[in-house]
């Protein structure tokens, strides 16, 4: 048996739902291409994916930094 007594990731709670939420509108779009469907409803689930998308990448990207940072301080 392995615990991991490792801190999660500062921004990991968050990373978590941006992901969460990516998946279920990319379900939801994947649901409305069977039918007759707006375009406008489709081209805003495709956008809000979009944005959510590049905002996983920031908040993953900081992420990484505040890893870095940490680790640059443990080893001083």
């Amino acid at each position: 048996m392995h615990i991991d007594l490792k801190p999660a990731p500062a921004l990991q709670e968050l990373i978590d739902d941006l992901e969460t939420k990516i998946c279920r509108l990319t379900t939801e779009l994947a649901m409305l291409e069977g039918e007759v469907a707006p375009r406008y409803l489709v081209h805003g689930i495709e956008k809000q994916i979009d944005v959510l998308e590049e905002v996983l990448e920031r908040v993953e990207a900081q992420q990484e930094l505040i890893d870095l940072k940490q680790n640059s301080i443990s080893l001083n």
